[in-house]
């Protein structure tokens, strides 16, 4: 409801006129005027005096606060409601594109002509869509289109016209489409052309004929059209352009728009952007670049530009003939421009239909690498791989991973590749690691390019991964796209759990869902701040568009789609899938149509007809955070209680999250079963508050809960039966390094808030100081000791926690040999390079004097590019040196990086640069990210370390806060966000924390649009300072007890008490269930051989 000026939306309605408005002296006081007016004077004068009184007690209470008006009790910066100008209306769609471009990069410009099929669903009078930061003429057209088929016998296939190379000529003739198009035409078909002059009123369509090396029956379609006035177009708020008519449109007939623009080349890194870099012979070159997600194509060529609004694409560029010019789709024809020599016309196929942030266009002097492969409805399908000169021999192993993973996602996605190409590009200048673009395919070089000699085992991965992510975009966010960005986490998420998937395939050895399972361990810490958010969060405002792409719809989403494929089996997962696509390609969907096809495939198994997919599945998509199991066992009885508590790091979370219920598939194992036996598959459900369960295993056995980490969320048990874990751990008798790991995280976890006793969980920790050869056990272990590393680091017990440190981290590192053998396999490689940075990071001297070695070494050569330092260790000797070093060290390094052509020896570098821990440098490499660094890498410099690169960077961020702000933001949304996280990342101090509230209420206009970053900085300095306050002391008294001998041996069996253990006898009886699993409770291998 709006707000209202009327008296009588306030006050009760005022029927009576004066003249119906009797008195009579019926009863009563009266007084005299003069009385009368006295009272008048004197509440006034008491009013006065009240208002001046609240005045100044507000004043001064509000002027004894730290932080000025910090909300405690919402998010910072919350929407109150939709954004009116969010949305498109859909009165118009948009089913075709004919888009003319001309372009100039030497002068960073760009002018066109695009011409807009559209169809009215009413008789509207305007025409709203979107255009930003593009100058449009004022000769736009619109015409109806008056459609008549008229048979012929043959027709030959026709060189594409273009009748003029100026793009922005009003009586230019258009290539248009035969036959009406329709927004769901899911058809790619080849038509004959009607050119159409749209000089008068009324033109009977001149037609052209084809060629083609077979003659065909065909049709030729008259048309006629219909000019429409255009009475004005005005610019509206939200990026929109407004075509006011001078008649309204017809529904379900065709009109083409027609509108002529130009716009500039811009320097940022998102729309259609200029990207340079340097070539051997120091020759600088320009390219063109195009990046439009999330909504970046409306500042390239005016569009309807929302994923809800797809349509099919045919581009023509035109460009100097020593350029190469490439897009979603296949070049059809190229022609030189006559009155322009040295330019030429290069005409694509016309597309697929699809949503406006899809499409690409790049333009290069790049060179190739090509190969192909066959689809599974036998079309050979083109690949190349495209890079600047220099680079092409490191294009190898992207060229030949591509196929592979195209190949194995039609048998998992069951449908072909749609396209006849796909095209991978590794641009210089690049914001995000990669984009999806339909056929023509994005990447930073880093993430595209890998040299076997130079690059280590961790590039590799990482392009592996990048690679097969955006690859099984090209089904789902490509083919099927979400309707809405409130739905990106479908497209993200999928794309997530399947690159996993895809490189497991092509890389067994990598043990990837390993890493899979580290990620989502890694996720839940952030996952339990008091602000995080839903996977599907509504969208309803333009600044939380880009706030969508985080790890909530990416990682998240990816676990919870990996743990629905285990509850419902892989092969029920695979043809719900495949409903799916079938169902909405070349469309776009919501989650709950996903839930409705896994619903489809679920009926044709008994097990799973009485599971609601969507009911199940909503409880964690609709719902923030994520729980907490307790399990408690009744070790004479055999039964087990089960309760399910929000998980929260939050000392006040809000009452609604403490409220919600999840429906939580439990898998459970005795821990000393053979693995082979071990399933991942629900063999209870929890949907209330708590439930009882019988399970068959013997009192001396340690219950495992969550078999292989799979379901989403921690596990908290009784004493006794932690004790039972902590047994069968140190003694080797869990085998699995997941569970290893999962064991290990929550029981840090728990601690940190105060549900499990600190020092079991550091006892744990020694079950690796007889040796760990797991990546993954050492990961998440190290994971959860930096932690404490960061939070202690400046307290008098850090040297105990150094000296504890270097005994768990001795005997691995002797098995391997400090790093200085030849890693025997890539995980090898990821494990020494952890653990000899950990070595270095409390100050070994063994390590240290390594590092200074190595380093003065490479210091001495004559070329910089003769590195003797082993790949694999470089990243942590740069650290070390930096660290240790002062100005030498840097400007060494300085030097390297401004001088490397190598985009990885520079990404290794300036990722290092901020290690430094002498002041003048730090604020110089600051100052620097404004000026020196290039784009995509000038963020890197402000990922300093804490106390002294941290306070130096919110310094300079808070002085220099306009020329941060309009550099980083000028270059993408993302930017930004990643700035103020490296400044106000490592709060650690109340002082610390009220400066970042002031700060963020000094900018809100500005920090709105990166709201939720703020919000979680916020939420983690405050569970920071309170952790600190409450375990640094106990903490640092247990390392130094362990380290002069007080604490029992690792062997001893010991443990402290539980700080909380459920009591589910407190909770009503109202919610308990009581589940009895079938005989068969411990499952046989044949449960968990297909779920990933």
């Amino acid at each position: 409801m709006t707000l209202s000026n009327s008296r009588q939306q306030f006050l009760a309605y005022e029927s009576q006129t004066p003249d119906d408005i009797h008195y009579g002296r019926k009863g009563g006081i009266f007084v005299s005027n003069c009385i009368c007016a006295t009272f008048i004077i004197f509440a006034i004068v008491i009013a006065v005096i009240v208002g001046v009184i609240v005045h100044f007690v507000t004043y001064f209470k509000v002027a004894q606060k730290t932080v000025d008006f910090w909300d405690e009790t919402e998010p910072f910066g919350q929407s109150s409601g939709p954004s009116p100008d969010l949305r498109l209306p859909t009165d118009v769609v948009p089913s075709f594109y004919r888009l003319k471009l001309k372009t100039d990069l030497d002068n960073s410009t760009f002018s066109g002509d695009v011409f807009i099929t559209i169809r009215a669903n009413r008789g509207v009078r305007d025409i709203i869509l979107h255009a930003k930061n593009l100058s449009i003429n004022s000769n736009a057209k619109l015409t109806e289109q008056i459609y008549e088929k008229v048979e012929t016998l043959r027709s030959t296939k026709v060189k594409r016209d273009v009748a003029d190379a100026n793009v922005t000529e009003t009586s230019q003739n258009v290539t248009t489409d035969v036959t009406p198009m329709s927004v769901n035409d899911t058809n790619v078909t080849t038509t004959d052309s009607t050119v159409v002059s749209t000089d008068s009123n009324v033109t009977q369509a001149t037609t052209t004929t084809q060629t083609v090396s077979k003659p065909v029956d065909t049709e030729i379609t008259h048309s006629a059209v219909r000019s429409i006035r255009i009475l004005s177009i005005m610019k509206g708020t939200g990026d929109r352009i407004i075509l006011v008519l001078e008649s309204p449109l017809k529904t379900n007939i065709d009109y083409i728009l027609q509108l002529s623009f130009e716009g500039v080349i811009s320097n940022s890194l998102t729309g259609f952007y200029k990207s340079t870099y340097t070539n051997s012979q120091g020759e600088v070159r320009n390219l063109g670049v195009t990046q439009f997600e999330p909504t970046s194509a409306r500042s390239a060529f005016p569009c309807f530009d929302e994923p809800a609004f797809k349509a099919k694409f045919e581009i023509s560029i035109a460009h100097p003939q020593t350029i190469t010019a490439l897009s979603n789709m296949k070049t059809v024809a190229q022609e030189p421009i006559p009155e322009m020599p040295g330019w030429q016309w290069t005409h694509f196929d016309r597309s697929v239909s699809m949503s406006t942030y899809l499409v690409a266009y790049v333009l290069s002097d790049f060179k190739s690498l090509e190969t192909s492969y066959t689809s599974k409805d036998n079309v050979t399908i083109p690949i190349k791989v495209w890079t600047r000169p220099e680079l092409i021999s490191k294009a190898n192993y992207a060229i030949n991973i591509t196929p592979k993973l195209l190949s194995y996602y039609e048998d998992v996605f069951g449908l072909p590749y749609e396209l006849d190409k796909m095209d991978l590009i590794a641009i210089p200048d690049f914001s995000s690691g990669a984009m999806e673009n339909w056929g023509l395919v994005t990447f930073r070089e880093t993430t595209l390019l890998f040299d076997e000699t130079q690059n280590v085992p961790r590039d590799k991965q990482n392009v592996a991964i990048d690679i097969a992510h955006e690859l099984a975009h090209q089904w789902f966010g490509n083919l099927v796209t979400m309707r809405w960005w409130t739905d990106l986490w479908l497209n993200e998420g999928f794309a997530t759990y399947i690159e996993y998937v895809g490189v497991d395939k092509i890389e067994p050895g990598w043990d990837m869902f390993e890493s899979f399972s580290r990620d989502k361990m890694d996720l839940l810490r952030s996952d339990a701040l008091k602000n995080t958010s839903p996977v599907s969060r509504k969208v309803v405002d333009a600044s939380e568009i880009s706030q969508k792409f985080d790890e909530i719809s990416y990682t998240k989403g990816a676990n919870l789609i990996r743990m629905l494929n285990h509850t419902i089996s892989e092969e029920m997962f695979h043809k719900g899938l495949v409903i799916y696509l079938n169902d909405w390609k070349y469309s776009n969907a919501e989650e709950t149509d996903l839930w409705q096809s896994m619903s489809k495939a679920t009926q044709s198994d008994p097990s799973l007809r009485d599971l609601s997919v969507v009911d199940f599945m909503n409880t964690w998509t609709k719902q923030a955070g994520y729980p907490v199991v307790n399990v408690n066992r009744n070790y004479k009885t055999g039964s087990v209680e089960i309760e399910q508590r929000l998980f929260t790091t939050a000392k006040d979370p809000y009452q609604k999250m403490i409220d919600q219920l999840w429906h939580i598939p439990i898998s459970y194992t005795a821990v000393d079963a053979p693995v082979s036996q071990w399933s991942t598959k629900p063999q209870s459900w929890l949907k209330g508050r708590f439930t009882i369960v019988d399970i068959p295993i013997n009192s001396t056995q340690a219950l495992y809960v969550n078999v292989g980490a799979i379901g989403y969320y921690r596990v908290n048990y009784d004493q006794t039966n932690w004790q039972l874990l902590s047994e069968a751990l140190k003694s080797g008798q869990v085998k699995s390094p997941i569970t290893k790991s999962q064991l290990i995280d929550d029981a840090f976890n728990l601690a940190k808030v105060g549900q499990l006793n600190y020092s079991y969980a550091l006892g744990l920790t020694t079950c690796v100081i007889n040796g760990e050869s797991s990546k993954m056990v050492w990961d998440q272990l190290l994971n959860n000791m930096a932690f404490l590393r960061h939070n202690l680091r400046w307290t008098s017990g850090y040297l105990y926690f150094q000296d504890y440190m270097k005994i768990i981290l001795a005997e691995q590192l002797k098995q391997v040999n400090y790093g200085l053998d030849k890693p025997k396999d890539d995980n090898d490689a990821f494990l020494i390079e952890n653990l000899v940075m950990w070595e270095c990071y409390v100050e070994s001297p063994r390590c240290l004097s390594w590092a200074k070695e190595q380093f003065d070494n490479w210091t001495k050569q004559e070329d910089f590019n003769n590195n003797p330092i082993p790949s694999y260790l470089r990243s942590l000797v740069y650290n070390t040196a930096l660290r240790q070093g002062g100005r030498k060290e840097f400007e060494f390094l300085w030097n390297v990086f401004l001088n490397s052509t190598d985009p990885t020896v520079k990404s290794l570098i300036i990722n290092n640069l901020p290690s430094s821990r002498e002041g003048a440098i730090i604020t110089t490499l600051l100052e620097k990210s404004l000026s020196e660094i290039p784009k995509q890498y000038a963020v890197a410099a402000w990922t300093v370390e804490p106390p002294v690169g941290t306070r130096l960077a919110q310094d300079f961020l808070i002085k220099n806060f306009d020329q941060v702000y309009a550099k980083f933001t000028d270059m993408d949304a993302f930017m930004f966000p990643a700035v103020v996280s490296g400044a106000f990342g490592f709060i650690t101090t109340e002082e610390e924390l009220s400066r970042l509230k002031s700060f963020a209420l000094k900018n809100k206009e500005k920090l709105k649009p990166m709201s939720q970053t703020l919000q979680k900085l916020v939420d983690t300095a405050t569970f920071r300072i309170d952790w600190i306050q409450k375990n640094a002391a106990p903490i640092n008294q247990w390392f130094k007890d362990y380290v002069t001998g007080k604490l029992p041996s690792p062997s001893s069996s010991t443990l402290p008490t539980l700080d909380a253990v459920p009591d589910v006898s407190t909770n009503s009886t109202s919610d308990v269930t009581t589940t009895v699993p079938d005989t068969t409770a411990i499952p046989t291998a044949a449960d968990n051989t297909t779920s990933v």
